[in-house]
C-alpha cells in the first residue's frame, strides 16, 4: 500500500471526536514512547479531524503531510506503528472517480491501570524508557489504596438505590438488544440469543463482564445455551456481578472433551491437500478454524500423553482477550510450540514472543502461519546457528533477535519429520471428530 499511497490520496477518518484526560496520559507518557513522536503526532492530527459527529469529512493526504510536517514515507511509517500497537485500523476502497482512498478507524488509548495490566505493553515501555524512569511512571499511574482492615464497606448496591421495573425493563428488550448489537463486534456466536436465555434468571451483565465473557467463549467454544448455564451458576449468590473464576471452573469441568478408549478410523478423505499443504496439514488447518484453543490444546496434549496446565489455560484466555489474533492462528500457535518445537508445556514469555511477532507481520490466517512457519524453518536449516532467533526479518538479513530476558523454552530434541508426520495425522483425526460433535 505504501507504493500506492499519494499526497493527493483522500482519506477519512473515524473515532471518538477528543480523549479524556486519562487516555490524553497514557498516550503521551506510556504509548509515546514506544510508538514514537511522528505517530503520536499522526494520532492526535487524525483525532482533531473528527467532528463531533465521530467522522471527518473527505480529506487529502497533502494537508495531513502538511499538519504534521513529516515525508510520506514518514509518515507511513508512523501509521504503521499506531496499526501495530492497536491504535488505529486502516481500510483502503476504490472509486472509479477519485479512485484509491483509506478510511482510518482510531482506537482509544487504554487507561494507564489497564496499560500496566498488560505484561507485553508494560515491557515495551521499560524497554524503551530504562528501568528507573519505568518505575516513576509505575509510581505516577499508581491507584491510591488504602487500609481496609479496620474500616466497614458500607456501600449501597444498585438494587438497594434504584427500583427497576422488571416489566417495563422486559418491554423494551428488542430495542435494547439492538442498540447492544450495534456496539458489538460481529462473531459467529449469537449475543442475542445468548442475553434471551439470560433472561430465564434474571441477570444483567455489564459491559466489562461482557467483554470476559467473549474472551471465554472464544477461548473454549462454548454455545450460546451452555454459557447461559454457567453464567447462571455464576452468578448464585453473589450480590454483584459474576464469579470468573468459578465460571472458569464449572467450564473446565462440564466441557472437557471426553476421550473414547475404541481404535480411530483412518483420516478421511476430507482432508484433501490444499496447494502445498499435506492432507494432514490441511484437516488441522480446518480444523484450527472452528475449534477452540483449549480443545486444540487439549487434543494435542492427549495425543503426546500429557495434559493441558492451569496456567497454560490462563496463558491462552490472556493472549485470546488481547484481541490480536483469531483463534484459528492461536490454533496454529499451539500446534508450533508442542508438535514443531516439540515442548512438553507452554511456556509464557516464548508464547507472547510468538503471538507479539506474528501480530506485528499481520499473519491473520492458518495457512500465513504456517507458511511463515515453514520459511523460516528453511533459513534456519541453511544457515544453522546455535543461538539463533526463532524468529527473522525477511529482506534485510538482519537478524530480529529477541530481547536477552525474553527466554527461550527449555531446549528438547525436535521430533523428526515422520514422527511430526504421525502426530498430525493422529491430531487431525482427534479433531476432526472433535469438530463433527
Amino acid at each position: 500500500m505504501a507504493e500506492e499511497l499519494k499526497p493527493s490520496t483522500f482519506y477519512t477518518v473515524y473515532g471518538e471526536p477528543q480523549l479524556d484526560q486519562s487516555k490524553q496520559d497514557a498516550l503521551l507518557y506510556l504509548y509515546q514512547p514506544i510508538i514514537g513522536s511522528h505517530a503520536a503526532s499522526l494520532y492526535l492530527t487524525l483525532i482533531s479531524d473528527v467532528t463531533l459527529e465521530g467522522k471527518s469529512p473527505s480529506l487529502m493526504h497533502t494537508d495531513l503531510l502538511a499538519a504534521i510536517d513529516i515525508g510520506l514515507m514518514h509518515l507511513v511509517k508512523a501509521r504503521e506503528h499506531l496499526e501495530g500497537i492497536g491504535l488505529l485500523e486502516t481500510y483502503q476502497q476504490t472509486d472509479d472517480e477519485i479512485g484509491m482512498s483509506l478510511i482510518y478507524q482510531l482506537r482509544s488509548p487504554v487507561v494507564p491501570e489497564k496499560f500496566f495490566q498488560d505484561p507485553l505493553m508494560s515491557y515495551l515501555l521499560m524497554d524503551k524508557v530504562g528501568r528507573r524512569r519505568y518505575e516513576r511512571l509505575v509510581e505516577r499511574f499508581k491507584p491510591q489504596l488504602f487500609d481496609k482492615g479496620q474500616v466497614k464497606n458500607i456501600t449501597k448496591r444498585f438494587r438497594e438505590v434504584y427500583r427497576l421495573d422488571d416489566k417495563a425493563f422486559a418491554s423494551q428488550t428488542e430495542v435494547l438488544e439492538q442498540t447492544q448489537a450495534s456496539f458489538s463486534d460481529n462473531t459467529d456466536f449469537d449475543w442475542t440469543l445468548f442475553s434471551q436465555q439470560l433472561k430465564r434468571f434474571n441477570l444483567i451483565l455489564g459491559a466489562e463482564e461482557r467483554e470476559k465473557l467473549q474472551t471465554f467463549q472464544t477461548l473454549y467454544g462454548v454455545n450460546e445455551l451452555d454459557l447461559a448455564e454457567f453464567v447462571a451458576k455464576a452468578a448464585a449468590g453473589e450480590k454483584t456481578g459474576l464469579n470468573f473464576n468459578y465460571l472458569r471452573q464449572l467450564i473446565n469441568k462440564e466441557k472437557r472433551p471426553k476421550v473414547s478408549a475404541a481404535p480411530k478410523e483412518p483420516l478421511t478423505e476430507k482432508a484433501v491437500e490444499t496447494g502445498s499443504f499435506s492432507p494432514q496439514e490441511s484437516e488441522i488447518i480446518a480444523q484450527s478454524k472452528k475449534i477452540a484453543p483449549v480443545t486444540f490444546l487439549r487434543a494435542i496434549k492427549r495425543e503426546k500423553g500429557g495434559f493441558e496446565t492451569n496456567t497454560e489455560v490462563r496463558l491462552l484466555e490472556e493472549l485470546i482477550g488481547r484481541n490480536l489474533l483469531p483463534k484459528s492462528v492461536i490454533n496454529i500457535i499451539i500446534n508450533y510450540i508442542l508438535v514443531i518445537q516439540n515442548q512438553a508445556v507452554i511456556n509464557a514469555n516464548y508464547l507472547n514472543a510468538i503471538a507479539n511477532d506474528w501480530a506485528q507481520k499481520k499473519i491473520t490466517t492458518p495457512e500465513a502461519a504456517i507458511t511463515h512457519v515453514r520459511e523460516n524453518n528453511q533459513k534456519l536449516v541453511r544457515k544453522p546457528q546455535a543461538s539463533r532467533p526463532a524468529y527473522q526479518k525477511r529482506g534485510t538479513g538482519r537478524k530480529e533477535a529477541l530481547p536477552e530476558h525474553i527466554k527461550q523454552p527449555p531446549k528438547e530434541t525436535k521430533l523428526t519429520p515422520e514422527k511430526e508426520a504421525e502426530l498430525n495425522r493422529k491430531l487431525a483425526e482427534y479433531l476432526n471428530k472433535e469438530g463433527d460433535d
